[in-house]
């Protein structure tokens, strides 16, 4: 049986030549195959063996576009954390200011859906406030414009 792995651990060149003839036998395909499988050395030397070429380098137009579609992702995974902590934040809020995490002091079994009862609707009397705030803002500024034309068909 011939040597195709030297004292370093990696192919010889006589196993490149046997495996590009086809001349090793099944065990040894096995061999030199799962030794290409983790061994970048030897598949580079055999690579070079099958092609003859050596490989071009990549272009320096390529760099550009990678690293910017890395900064975009990289913002994106950015803004999804601030918007999920955001959101936590907010939910936590809401259950805070509608008394989830409170504990009552009477003996009495307060209804429990009375401090959200009491905050959806302080909530919906704000958002109404506010959203009527912002109608009559809107109208005033659209009335604030006479829209007077000159048709030239007035005589002075």
């Amino acid at each position: 049986m011939k040597a195709y792995f030297d004292p370093g651990g990696h192919l010889t060149d006589c196993a490149f030549d046997d495996l590009l003839h086809g001349e090793p036998d099944e065990l040894a395909r096995l061999e030199i195959a799962e030794h290409l499988a983790f061994c970048d050395y030897c598949t580079e030397r055999y690579t070079e063996r099958l092609c003859g070429d050596e490989l071009l380098p990549a272009p320096d137009t390529l760099q550009p576009s990678v690293m910017r579609s890395i900064r975009q992702r990289a913002r994106q995974l950015f803004i999804n954390r601030y918007v999920a902590a955001g959101v936590a934040a907010c939910l936590t809020m809401l259950l805070w200011l509608g008394g989830a995490f409170s504990v009552p002091s009477s003996s009495q079994t307060p209804d429990p859906f009375q401090n959200l009862t009491s905050f959806s609707q302080q909530f919906s009397e704000k958002t109404k406030e506010i959203g009527d705030r912002m109608t009559d803002g809107i109208q005033q500024f659209f009335h604030s414009f006479q829209l007077k034309g000159d048709t030239g068909n007035e005589k002075k």
